[in-house]
């Protein structure tokens, strides 16, 4: 309970954070696009580039202290930042220099924490944990970040937030006492990064999580972008987006997925349950090519089935890749997935252009896009054929009660 403490607040102070740069840049330093730019390309892209040696560094040392050093530092980093904000006195390096340590400190405990749970958890806890720590990291996709634009007063308060929850994480964490596996020896920042990336894309059943969560990431943006145009409704000449309503119901879909994945991991099993889930949930994408002709409930099936199991595997997949990745090699593992998921959206995005770009697509009132829509349906499924294919492979001592597929 500590962890799951100690993560839930990790993860609400990273919803409190999440904006603060645009805020800050926006409306305290009034920056021009081209400095903002800059700011925000330091801010987000220097973490990716570094995740493969935080994942060394954290496969190196005892996780448990590194979420406790992690939650003061960025605590520090955000207290400057609110102190800066208050009384007037910060600058465009000081923005900068906060954002992209922030993001540094935010990438090494998410690396950290996915590599501590084990520790920290009962093997029968890993779908109930990762449940609900992928719940609160959603909750910003519904807004709860508030956008103060127009009041540094409140920029600096909502600065302390953040802080205030770093530093109360760190203070949970630094109460969990689990113990850890020794560290290897240290052979190189090169070669155990590289051992990392080998380890977990020759290793079958993780190569099957990975390319399963590639094709899922990367057909998400096609699917969304080409499925919600023909929906669109023609009144008096001019196109409109179905209710609000209809599209805030899709908001459900990961609440919903985590929840699924904690009523049937057991019965059904971790990696069955996640390549289950893709195989039946996707083909419902389908059904946004019919348009608000079949009635709102098929709009919100077709985006609300796909997205809630695709929080199923999700959910799952990480669970089991915990289950049976040795314990020194999870936040190389774990950075591998994440340089693996940034390339998928990179890949999505080139995607979408590609597909307009061929069928020549003039606005959203368009509906000549169900061809990408079925391709890219197919596709996610074809993902899924590895994991399906592996079904049988068992190694209950290695993989744990909560898994059926094994490391071998």
């Amino acid at each position: 309970m500590l962890f799951l403490a100690g993560g839930v607040t990790r993860q609400l102070a990273i919803v409190a954070e999440a904006s603060l740069l645009v805020m800050t840049m926006l409306t305290v330093l009034g920056s021009a696009s081209a400095e903002f730019g800059l700011a925000h390309l330091a801010a987000y892209l220097l973490p990716i580039l570094f995740v493969l040696p935080l994942g060394v560094l954290v496969d190196r040392v005892r996780r448990g202290t590194a979420l406790t050093v992690i939650g003061w530092l960025a605590a520090g980093l955000l207290t400057s930042l609110a102190m800066a904000v208050w009384l007037d006195a910060v600058t465009l390096p000081h923005v900068v220099l906060v954002a992209t340590g922030v993001g540094m400190l935010r990438l090494s405990g998410e690396l950290a924490q996915d590599a501590y749970l084990p520790a920290a958890v009962g093997r029968d806890r890993f779908v109930p944990v990762n449940a609900v720590l992928l719940v609160v990291g959603g909750l910003s996709s519904f807004g709860i970040v508030i956008q103060f634009y127009g009041s540094p007063r409140a920029i600096a308060v909502a600065a302390g937030v953040a802080a205030l929850g770093f530093a109360a994480s760190a203070w949970l964490f630094g109460l969990v006492h689990a113990p850890e596996e020794p560290a290897p020896p240290r052979t190189g920042v090169w070669r155990e990064a590289v051992e990392g990336v080998r380890f977990t894309l020759t290793h079958p059943v993780l190569r099957a999580i990975v390319v399963c969560l590639f094709g899922l990431t990367a057909m998400q943006g096609p699917i969304e972008e080409f499925a919600v145009t023909p929906l669109l409704a023609e009144e008096g000449g001019e196109v409109t987006r179905p209710e609000a309503g209809l599209s805030w119901s899709v908001s459900l879909a990961t609440p919903i997925g985590a929840v699924l994945a904690m009523l049937l991991y057991r019965r059904v099993g971790t990696f069955r349950l996640a390549w289950a889930a893709v195989l039946v949930s996707q083909p419902f994408a389908l059904l946004v090519l019919a348009g608000m002709d079949w009635g709102p409930i098929w709009y919100v099936l077709g985006r609300l089935v796909p997205w809630a199991g695709a929080a199923v595997a999700a959910v799952t997949l990480l669970s089991h890749r915990q289950a049976i990745t040795p314990s020194r090699l999870l936040g190389r593992s774990g950075a591998t997935l994440i340089i693996a998921l940034v390339v998928a959206e990179v890949a999505g995005s080139l995607l979408e252009v590609l597909a307009e770009s061929l069928l020549g697509q003039q606005g959203p009132g368009d509906a000549g896009g169900w061809p990408v829509v079925v391709l890219a349906t197919a596709a996610v499924l074809a993902c899924a054929v590895p994991m399906f294919r592996l079904r049988r492979l068992s190694h209950p001592a290695e993989a744990g009660p909560p898994s059926d597929a094994g490391t071998s």
